[in-house]
């Protein structure tokens, strides 16, 4: 029963944590991992890449919201529809 609890309450942690975060516009490292889903220490290893956009103040890290969105969603994968879409428009082209 107390790991149960305990389990709870850590949920709860959880989704008050991306509550509040939601209503952000800019993250620290923490809460970018959150958003993002990732562990802290991937999100420094993309930072030190540069594979993620980001901004530094000092030794902070930060991230706006917005280009957290357009990164994750920036390599789209087509749908078949799409695909034989222009397949067909590039066979009319072609002719």
């Amino acid at each position: 029963m107390a790991q149960h609890a305990a389990e709870l309450a850590e949920r709860l942690e959880r989704i008050e944590r991306l509550v509040m975060i939601s209503s952000k516009e800019a993250f620290n490292v923490r809460e970018a991992a959150l958003f993002l889903g990732l562990s802290e220490s991937r999100v420094r290893h993309l930072v030190h890449g540069r594979l993620i956009p980001h901004y530094k103040k000092g030794a902070n890290v930060f991230f706006r919201k917005s280009e957290l969105e357009d990164w994750m969603l920036q390599d789209r994968i087509p749908t078949i529809d799409e695909i034989e879409q222009e397949a067909y428009r590039y066979t009319l082209s072609a002719r």
